[in-house]
């Protein structure tokens, strides 16, 4: 047999310390960069299409409010129209005697989602939990105020 002598090869590195630092860069960038923002949502309780808001209105009990928005974009507490800033005042005043008042708001169905959001959003800064939206039926009798019954 022949004896053939091989050169050693030469071991190949590759200098990480530039990878780490380019790496830590990075994590630093990405740290400055990324805003960590906690949104404020609101739980809303949407009625089920099984349960009309027929049946809805009628198992709020006395302790519920009631809120309606009629078609032209009034807004009434019971049976009494407030404005818009009256609104807010009319609520703060209620939940400031009954924190725990559920609300129940009605909506007639040509009420846009951002009048209707824009009351959710006052009922929910004067201090309203427990919301809940149910559609609002309106009858051609009642000229767009609610009455005993709260659908029709």
């Amino acid at each position: 047999m022949v004896d053939i002598a091989r050169t050693p090869r030469k071991v190949k590195t590759i200098p990480l310390v530039s990878l780490v630092d380019v790496v830590f860069q990075l994590l630093i960038y990405f740290m400055l960069t990324t805003s960590f923002t906690r949104s404020e949502s609101l739980e809303l309780a949407l009625p089920d299409s099984a349960r009309p808001a027929i049946a809805l209105a009628a198992a709020a009990d006395a302790k519920t409010l009631h809120v309606y928005i009629s078609n032209t974009g009034e807004i009434f507490i019971e049976r009494d129209s407030v404005g818009g800033e009256g609104l807010s005042e009319a609520l703060a005043k209620i939940f400031m005697e009954n924190p725990d008042r559920g609300v129940l708001v009605m909506s007639a169905s040509k009420v846009s989602v951002g009048s209707l959001v824009k009351v959710l959003d006052r009922i929910y800064t004067a201090g309203g939990k427990n919301i809940a939206v149910a559609d609002w039926i309106m009858s051609k009798t009642s000229a767009g105020k609610p009455h005993e019954g709260g659908n029709g």
